[in-house]
């Protein structure tokens, strides 16, 4: 198909042209456009200033904008017609999205287990993210019986202090087995505390009675030092909100003695089920559930002496898959299994309810590529795609008319089955002028021009960039940017992101070139390889210079040169710049937004491109 695409234009331009596909299930609203030549969108996630400079491109620029909540309110003020899209994800669960599932399971009365996928055999994971945590660390630590101070912090770090001399309340989002005090100075002078759990709480979570809780184990010998202690969860527990709406399962310190003899906390941890030291690998384990005798979710002390060899996990949530890359405590979702896409629908209606002004969501990863492997978890993956799109199309049709723009980053045709069923989607770090090779382009170059015949209308694309082997601010990476897009879009429905996911909270004054406002009019036909040869700088290597006529300009992009099976990828030097002859009299488009003198040819490099206009 690629050799195709270069030999025969014609073809070239089918592949491009929209309105071949199935009508859209959930077709995007028409966006309000700024210029006619071109489509912008931008990310601001906290940081951005949303400064001057940045009211001037939402007044004069902008047509799509995912922001942070916070500048909700400041983008309708300056252009109340441009959609705001609220950042959000299904794929996997952590931080509040993770507790809130948990909450609305419970009060549904569904399996908290439902939402995941669980390891079938031991499964090793490497990776991190701001928003991942150890599995040892508790939820929540709170200090104070009816005024409480947030300790949770503290609990975690090596050099933290907590005061075990009032009571000490520790949550976690599922029930746990054992708590792991480091001590800076333990008990003295006869201190100690009752060991308590929440047995009953009211309507709105809140506690009415606390039990004692029975220990196994107690290394601490009383908090006198360091040590664990271990119990069995009991049958009764029950989870509840403290210090907020979140509902989880609290064990409570009570001092029963005061004075200055009150044990000091160096840190507060669970259990480390993964065996990851602190690091961000380590080894997902499997719940034999065969053993689980009683079948509550928990192998006790003498249900996990009878536990197959390999099978370690105490509790089976501690099974649940993490996203892949993304660390500990982000787990991915099933998106097949029916009360995860009832939770998905509810919890962003009241989304949106806290945040009137978002136009959608924006959702991240959306490419249609399972977390997962068939026969490394108990779940069957292989309709993922399909299903993913669905619970996509679900939501859609519960927020309409708000709309999702799914971001399918590096998901290929996996990614097919999600568009036909929501069609609009975000290609993260796609245009990476000064690093793609020719086939790189091409591959890109045939999946939008795809993926555009999907459906009827073609699907709302944005296309990232990245400013890979360059700098963001250079004007050879934004005009070759801004020219690759060029080559790629449909001027109605293709939008160009300059590097918003490599930096989506700086200044938009490094996310811009004035040479987006220079009319470039209307596509002329679809882009064609103008010429190739031998690399000037590496014989061994091909170069190819692509070419698309507009009605005000001639854009041009000559990719890195490529040759299957070369060791050493093309450069991107002066030695590599190659003269082509124009055909007539054209001036360059300046990244500043002027226009340089009159000329007959122009010379590029690997990973260059040009305005040119008549």
């Amino acid at each position: 198909m690629k050799q195709c695409l270069l030999v025969f234009p014609t073809i070239a331009a089918a592949l491009f042209a929209a309105g071949n596909g199935s009508p859209a299930e959930s077709p995007p609203p028409d966006i309000p456009r700024h210029y006619p030549h071109i489509r912008i969108a931008m990310l601001a996630y906290n940081g951005n200033p949303m400064g001057p400079f940045e009211d001037e491109l939402l007044r004069r620029s902008v047509d799509l904008v995912v922001p942070h909540p916070k500048y909700l309110q400041h983008i309708h003020d300056i252009a109340p017609r441009t959609p705001q899209l609220a950042y959000t994800n299904t794929s996997n669960l952590y931080l509040e999205m993770f507790t809130d599932w948990l909450n609305f399971a419970d009060r549904k009365g569904l399996s908290r287990e439902a939402a995941f996928y669980h390891a079938a055999t031991p499964k090793t994971f490497r990776g991190d993210s701001p928003s991942s945590q150890p599995v040892a660390w508790f939820w929540s630590v709170l200090r104070g019986a009816n005024r409480l101070t947030d300790a949770t912090r503290d609990a975690h770090s090596k050099t933290g202090r907590t005061p075990l001399g009032e009571s000490v309340s520790i949550g976690q989002h599922d029930p746990f087995r054992e708590i792991n005090f480091s001590l800076t100075s333990g008990a003295l002078g006869g201190w100690s505390a009752a060991i308590e759990y929440v047995r009953r709480v009211d309507a709105a979570g809140k506690p009415t009675e606390w039990s004692p809780l029975k220990t196994i184990m107690d290394t601490t010998s009383g908090l006198t030092q360091s040590g664990q202690l271990t119990f069995d969860p009991p049958a009764d527990w029950k989870p509840a909100a403290l210090g907020g709406a979140t509902r989880l399962y609290y064990v409570r310190l009570r001092p029963l003695t005061g004075g200055g003899g009150a044990p000091v906390a160096q840190n507060i941890l669970g259990r480390d089920y993964v065996a990851a030291g602190g690091k961000t690998s380590g080894v997902i384990p499997v719940f034999d559930a065969a053993a689980d005798k009683n079948k509550d979710g928990y192998l006790n002390d003498a249900e996990y002496e009878t536990r197959a060899p390999g099978k370690d996990a105490r509790f089976l949530y501690e099974s649940r898959i993490f996203s892949e890359g993304y660390g500990q405590m982000r787990f991915a979702t099933n998106p097949a299994n029916p009360a995860f896409r009832q939770w998905a629908v509810d919890y962003h209606q009241r989304l949106l309810t806290k945040n009137p002004l978002a136009g959608g969501f924006f959702m991240d990863n959306s490419e249609g590529k399972p977390q997962v492997k068939k026969g490394e978890v108990l779940e069957n993956p292989d309709s993922f795609a399909k299903a993913y799109g669905a619970l996509l199309k679900e939501l859609h049709e519960a927020i309409a008319p708000r709309w999702i723009l799914g971001n399918t980053g590096g998901g290929g045709p996996r990614a097919d089955p999600v568009l036909q069923q929501n069609p609009a989607y975000l290609e993260e770090f796609a245009i990476r002028p000064l690093a793609h090779h020719y086939v790189q382009f091409e591959d890109l170059a045939s999946q939008t021009a795809k993926r555009a015949k999907l459906t009827t209308p073609s699907p709302l694309a944005v296309l990232d960039s990245h400013p890979q082997k360059g700098v963001m601010t250079d004007p050879r990476m934004l005009i070759s940017t801004l020219a690759y897009y060029y080559l790629l879009a449909d001027p109605e429905r293709t939008f160009l992101m300059f590097f918003g996911g490599f930096e989506p909270a700086s200044p938009w004054t490094k996310h811009w070139t004035p040479a987006v406002a220079f009319d470039v009019g209307r596509p002329t036909g679809p882009w064609e390889k103008l010429t190739e040869g031998a690399d000037p700088s590496n014989a061994d290597l091909r170069y190819r210079i692509y070419q698309r006529g507009y009605t005000n300009a001639l854009v041009m992009y000559k990719p890195l040169s490529y040759k299957k099976g070369a060791k050493n990828p093309g450069t991107s030097g002066d030695e590599t710049a190659t003269r082509i002859e124009l055909p007539g009299t054209f001036r360059p488009l300046h990244a500043d937004g002027t226009l340089g003198a009159p000329a007959t040819s122009i010379s590029l490099r690997n990973g260059e491109g040009a305005v040119l206009t008549r």
